[in-house]
């Protein structure tokens, strides 16, 4: 009998409270052990809210896999709207069976479904060393080149962790921002005279026009991904920058965090309008918000964020923030 014959894969859904409860207990003793405070164990609001709320323009499907009725592995495969590729992400084995088969089985799985879907095949985030970086498991790299997965170049990004006990990016307060634009600040809901910007920002990496149509602002990109922040217990804070003579919304930059995980936010999406680059305008906006993120959380100390490998600016301004590379994060596709 091979392993595959001893496996039985169940959809997990948010309100099987038996299962969830197996699979949130999968998740922390599959945790990777940390001897300092980066990577935190997985927030179970966070977890079982993902259930129930995808990201805007996407559809998740999340499995377990039992063998004997235990919980013994998971997986979770993104289908983001109109793209060709199925995405993993999440593809997990408790550390007691590994090395018996049981991943190579997941990984035939998505395969099926991503054929189900009418999808090309499947793609995943590997998390690899950086050259000189702290050591990290070669495991996930060495299992996808084994089920022959091959590895893009492109659409790699880096991985970087703020330690404020170490760097405190705020020890000579924020600096002064250009004549002619303001700050506005809010918190997880966006205002509704921003929600049509924030989205365009975001969406288009600040190069969409800035004539914001006239639309409902519930049908913005931004609201739909509020839905799932507030869905998965998250809290959020904002720093936007306003041209002054035209009154637009020309960049801004997010903080989030778990419910869990006190110590732990993470830095989201941080946006200039093409345009009105040039002018020092991300730094400003990116400690601006940490400073009111640490004034609701002062027990924050991690603040962890990462960056497409080709973003040398964002990169830069994050190392002059006192962040330092971690990991580099590169895609594999079958």
């Amino acid at each position: 009998m091979t392993t595959a014959d001893t496996l039985r894969f169940s959809p997990l859904v948010a309100d099987d409270d038996e299962t969830v409860t197996e699979w949130l207990a999968l998740l922390a003793e599959s945790a990777e052990p940390s001897l300092s405070l980066e990577s935190p164990p997985p927030c179970p609001v966070d977890m079982v809210g993902s259930l129930r709320h995808a990201p805007p323009d996407t559809s998740l499907e999340d499995w377990v896999v039992r063998r004997d009725g235990r919980v013994l592995a998971s997986l979770r495969l993104a289908l983001p709207a109109g793209a060709p590729m199925v995405r993993v992400d999440q593809l997990l084995v408790h550390p007691s069976v590994r090395r018996q088969g049981i991943g190579r089985t997941l990984y035939s799985y998505a395969l099926e479904r991503a054929a189900e879907h009418g999808r090309e095949g499947i793609t995943a985030t590997v998390v690899e060393q950086l050259p000189d970086g702290p050591e990290r498991d070669p495991g996930p790299s060495a299992f996808a080149a084994a089920v022959g997965a091959k590895r893009s170049e492109s659409g790699a990004g880096v991985h970087q962790w703020l330690d404020l006990e170490l760097n405190n990016p705020l020890a000579d307060g924020v600096p002064a921002l250009a004549e002619g634009y303001e700050l506005v600040t809010w918190g997880t809901t966006t205002p509704e005279e921003y929600a049509i910007a924030v989205s365009k920002l975001e969406l288009s990496l600040g190069g969409a026009s800035l004539d914001i149509p006239d639309e409902q602002v519930e049908t913005s990109y931004a609201r739909r991904f509020e839905v799932m922040r507030v869905g998965r217990g998250r809290r959020a804070y904002h720093t936007g920058v306003v041209h002054t003579a035209s009154g637009l919304l020309v960049g801004y930059t997010s903080i989030s965090k778990t419910t869990g995980n006190p110590q732990h936010a993470l830095q989201g999406m941080t946006v200039v309008h093409t345009t009105h680059r040039g002018h020092g305008l991300g730094i400003v906006i990116k400690l601006a918000n940490l400073a009111q993120t640490l004034e609701h959380v002062p027990t924050l100390r991690m603040l962890e964020t990462a960056n497409a490998e080709g973003n040398a600016a964002m990169i830069a301004v994050n190392a002059a923030m006192g962040f330092r590379p971690d990991a580099r994060w590169t895609t594999w596709t079958s």
